[in-house]
């Protein structure tokens, strides 16, 4: 929370994927006369930092770059790279349907 006008602060967020939270995060902070240092968030959804044009994904980049707040920093405690992960089955395996 923003004590005082000209105060800073890192903005928090559980996940980010396109930016949008995050950007509206910045942009609140810089109308109260805050600045955020940098913005951390718990999972990054790498594939729309800078997608391909072409590729119809959003890209947070330029979100940043047109509303001038590309210099602040956001980084992820987890990589979707760890998400992605597939669980090895014992051959054989039937599921059950049962919590386990």
């Amino acid at each position: 929370m923003m004590r005082k006008k000209g105060g800073s602060c890192v903005d928090i967020d559980d996940l980010v994927a396109t930016g949008g939270t995050l950007s509206s995060a910045v942009s609140l902070v810089h109308l109260c006369g805050g600045t955020v240092v940098e913005c951390a968030c718990v999972v990054e959804i790498k594939m729309f930092i800078d997608p391909p044009a072409d590729s119809g994904l959003p890209s947070r980049t330029k979100l940043f770059k047109d509303m001038d707040i590309n210099h602040v920093p956001v980084w992820g405690l987890i990589s979707e790279d760890v998400l992605t992960v597939e669980a090895k089955l014992e051959e054989g395996y039937v599921d059950d349907g049962e919590e386990h």
